[in-house]
């Protein structure tokens, strides 16, 4: 009888223990670092792929192009519209843009927290007003990018960690996380330059 009690208990707190282990849900940034990798993977299998013809595949400026380099030194953008120029930005360039950035999918933002954006709600063109920033003062993944398109373009652009804020929390973004951003480059000029391209 004392063995059938005590088999009973150890029965009790097995499924207790096994019952507090399923349902222990997994935070908002739990495991962050692999998820943004596995993301960046996923996203670099469907851009090299190509299938539809809208994607480009970056090498971070400035690295050996003859080297092969891992998924984390690229910068994968989907062609959302082509503008009508025809001539990039610079490094030392002064850009107009409008954005919005956004970190990976998760389970309260399922779009991505939007962590920066320069203006509200759904954009349009023919109302918002674009920002002017220095193009080498943005992260390496997004001024690779933007070296890239010409004015007028719209792009969606996966920047990993590693060519964003790598592994070093920023306000609202933590380490190891992917940027996305939304960019449409209205145009750009030269340094020195007072009228845009």
């Amino acid at each position: 009888m004392k063995e059938l009690k005590l088999l009973l208990w150890a029965l009790v707190a097995l499924l207790a223990f096994s019952s507090c282990d399923e349902n222990t849900e997994e935070g908002e940034y739990d495991n962050w670092k692999e998820r943004n990798i596995q993301f960046v993977d996923s996203i670099a299998n469907v851009a090299r792929t190509n299938a539809d013809g809208s994607w480009k595949v970056f090498l971070t400026t400035g690295l050996d192009t003859a080297r092969v380099w891992p998924n984390e030194y690229y910068v994968y953008c989907k062609v959302i519209s082509q503008g009508e120029g025809y001539t990039h930005p610079a490094f030392t360039d002064t850009i107009e843009i409008n954005y919005n950035g956004r970190l990976i999918p998760s389970k309260n933002n399922p779009e991505g927290y939007l962590f920066d954006c320069s203006y509200e709600g759904v954009f349009d063109p023919q109302f918002d007003v674009p920002v002017s920033l220095p193009l080498n003062e943005t992260v390496a993944g997004f001024y690779t990018a933007v070296q890239h398109m010409c004015a007028g373009d719209t792009w969606k652009v996966y920047i990993p960690y590693e060519l964003g804020y790598g592994d070093t929390d920023r306000s609202y973004i933590p380490a190891y996380s992917t940027l996305i951003f939304d960019i449409n480059l209205v145009s750009f000029h030269h340094v020195g330059e007072t009228s845009s391209k």
